[in-house]
């Protein structure tokens, strides 16, 4: 999902935005770039494996 997000907002005609909307997508961009990870006491990520084992 990360990858189309990135895709989507690279494919925008954000040149016909204004300069702090722009901005903004390019800001979005960049964070959707790295996926999100959800852990467990900063130890080890927390994946639908490791939650059944717990």
């Amino acid at each position: 999902q990360y990858d189309q997000l990135h895709y989507a907002v690279y494919n925008y005609n954000w040149y016909t935005l204004d300069p702090r909307n722009a901005r903004n997508l390019i800001f979005l961009m960049i964070r959707s770039s790295k996926p999100i990870y959800l852990t467990a006491g900063k130890v080890f990520p927390m994946t639908m494996a490791t939650f059944c084992n717990v």
